[in-house]
């Protein structure tokens, strides 16, 4: 029952952040891999995103450079691993356009991309997030950029600061004052406490999991 007309708007608002908690947008890029080898860094995306569709969740993905075939046969692994369990409906795939079209200019479209593919989410994780700059690598704006929209669109940003570049500067900027971005005091604490274990990167993968089955419950 409802007291006032008002609250249905925020009754919507509620039922949509409950729906898109289950959908995990995974955001970053890469062209190298900081303390990680390129085949460990590949490991660990694959192994990340194949644990979430296993856990029901949906990936949501821009196929960013370095990250995004690792998420794609990740999560079709575990698709294919059980057909009747899981369902390639929970990979969500939308790949930037390369050139400009419809008379937009490429970062008009790219703008465009981030907005539509960000609002399906309810959870952002973000790794990595570096771009080679006329031979220099530099953090990724992309990704900064689709950290920004994640926070418009009421997301819940679990930046794994292990993975370096983008994904630590905005654990950083998370750290000064978290409450201010979507995250209450134990999701923080759960997030400062994630580790890498080279040795175990399953487990690794697991403490990640296990944030976002806490968001989606």
């Amino acid at each position: 029952m409802i007291d006032d007309y008002p609250d249905i708007t925020l009754i919507l608002q509620e039922i949509e952040k409950r729906y898109n908690s289950h959908s995990i947008f995974i955001s970053g890029s890469a062209v190298e891999y900081g303390d990680f080898t390129p085949l460990e860094a590949q490991n660990f995306i694959h192994l990340l995103s194949r644990e979430l569709i296993k856990k029901n969740f949906n990936v949501v993905n821009g196929f960013g450079l370095g990250v995004g075939s690792a998420v794609i046969n990740g999560a079709l692994d575990a698709v294919y691993s059980e057909p009747k369990k899981y369902s390639e409906n929970q990979l969500i795939l939308k790949p930037f356009p390369q050139f400009p079209s419809g008379g937009k200019e490429l970062r008009e479209l790219w703008e465009e991309y981030r907005q539509n593919m960000i609002s399906r989410a309810g959870v952002s994780i973000i790794l990595f997030g570096n771009k080679d700059d006329n031979g220099n690598i530099i953090n990724a704006g992309g990704v900064k950029r689709e950290f920004e929209i994640a926070l418009e669109h009421g997301l819940i940003p679990i930046p794994i600061s292990y993975t370096s570049y983008m994904a630590k500067e905005i654990f950083d900027m998370i750290s000064a004052e978290f409450l201010r971005y979507n995250l209450t005091e134990e999701l923080f604490k759960d997030l400062t406490e994630l580790t890498l274990d080279k040795s175990d990167l399953p487990k690794s993968v697991k403490q990640i999991v296990s944030i976002a089955q806490k968001i989606a419950k």
